[in-house]
């Protein structure tokens, strides 16, 4: 195909982790799909990063940049582009930023879309697990009774990390540097990992990305859908985002027990504006209930998660107090900033009751240092949570 391609999809799967094994299933399960040619004007690109074998982080394997095509004959081929011998971390902007430039160089387009798979943790600044806020029971609470109460929850993914030579060095990519690594405006960035359907996440990619998919809760190792994800993206003029979406959601909620555990939001970030306009005023009014909101707001984490920082977005304004106009406003820019979300009834033992589809952080006065970091947020600053 002679000149700028219509539409490139790109695939970062960055698993020099626990989740290699789950990321080369990803890969494999695309290679299902309906796959553009080499004369296509559409193409798939994929950065890999994963392990030589499973469970050794000590080995080098550099990362990969593959294209996935459909090869003569019908039959799926892997075309190694570029290996990075010398990219030692692939979890950092310098890293990715080279990668996606390499990608915009080779395949100039007039529309990307990227799907990123690895671990997340939302907007918690890296390192915060092990600050000494952490030591608090009520900051990092997976207590003893849980932890003994021999429940074996499925294995979630938790944007990006690589271990160096063990899971206990864990190396993780900054939200704010992974936004500043995207050298293209995407159409859509669509997020497997755990935990990144959050306001704060999706106001800060809006400058990167149209539509934003991601998960308030965590996600399951099966992550995203990967057989439909080039037909969803693809096929069509423009991406199919709703379908993509409600095919997610159907495949957690025809599971079983607690593998029937799954959240999905569809967020459309040009509208982000109109919803800190609706919701800043509600934190304004009510702010002398904030705290109380900790306990009594819908929560986005399990009985034994660690990372006990997301509430519903639309809840914690019911428990603010906010009034029948401040939640009808809030309401009509939620219908607008949120066009598709969708919840299980429960995440594991957490019920999913009353859901919008994004979650929020409830700032916690037992946590000054990550309130401090809060401040910092562009959507803090947008609606005052933390002054």
């Amino acid at each position: 195909y002679e000149g700028t391609y219509e539409k490139v999809l790109i695939y970062v799967g960055l698993g020099y982790n626990n989740l290699s094994t789950n990321l080369l299933k990803n890969l494999s399960d695309m290679q299902e799909g309906v796959l553009p040619g080499t004369a296509s004007n559409c193409a798939i690109v994929a950065l890999c990063h994963n392990t030589a074998t499973p469970g050794d982080y000590e080995t080098d394997n550099p990362p990969q940049l593959i294209r996935v095509l459909r090869g003569p004959g019908g039959k799926p081929v892997l075309d190694t582009l570029k290996s990075y011998d010398n990219m030692v971390r692939s979890p950092s902007k310098e890293s990715l930023r080279t990668a996606l430039q390499d990608i915009r160089s080779l395949f100039p387009s007039r529309s990307y879309g990227m799907l990123f798979s690895s671990h997340g943790t939302g907007w918690i600044p890296a390192g915060y697990v092990s600050g000494s806020e952490a030591s608090s029971i009520r900051q990092w609470a997976r207590s003893e009774e849980v932890r003994d109460s021999g429940v074996i929850w499925p294995a979630t993914k938790a944007i990006g990390n690589q271990y160096d030579g063990s899971a206990k060095y864990a190396r993780w990519l900054e939200l704010d540097d992974f936004v500043d690594a995207i050298p293209m405006k995407l159409d859509y960035l669509i997020l497997d990992a755990c935990l990144m359907g959050t306001v704060e996440v999706a106001w800060a990619v809006r400058d990167v990305c149209r539509y934003l998919v991601a998960s308030p809760t965590e996600i399951l190792t099966d992550g995203m859908i990967y057989d439909t994800l080039s037909w969803d993206m693809l096929s069509g003029a423009q991406a199919d985002l709703r379908t993509y979406c409600e095919e997610y959601f159907a495949y957690y909620d025809n599971e079983t027990g607690s593998r029937r555990s799954g959240t999905v939001a569809l967020v459309d970030c040009s509208k982000l504006d109109q919803l800190a306009d609706a919701f800043a005023p509600i934190v304004d009014a009510h702010r002398e209930a904030i705290s109380g909101c900790l306990t009594h707001a819908q929560r986005y984490y399990y009985s034994s998660s660690s990372l006990r920082f997301y509430y519903d977005l639309r809840d914690f304004a019911v428990c603010l107090g906010a009034t029948d106009a401040e939640l009808a406003r809030l309401d009509a820019a939620l219908a607008a900033a949120i066009p598709y979300h969708a919840e299980t009834p429960n995440f594991f033992d957490l019920p999913l009751e009353r859901c919008c589809g994004l979650s929020v952080y409830i700032p916690d006065p037992f946590r000054v240092k990550l309130n401090t970091y809060y401040s910092t947020l562009g959507w803090n600053q947008a609606v005052r949570l933390v002054e």
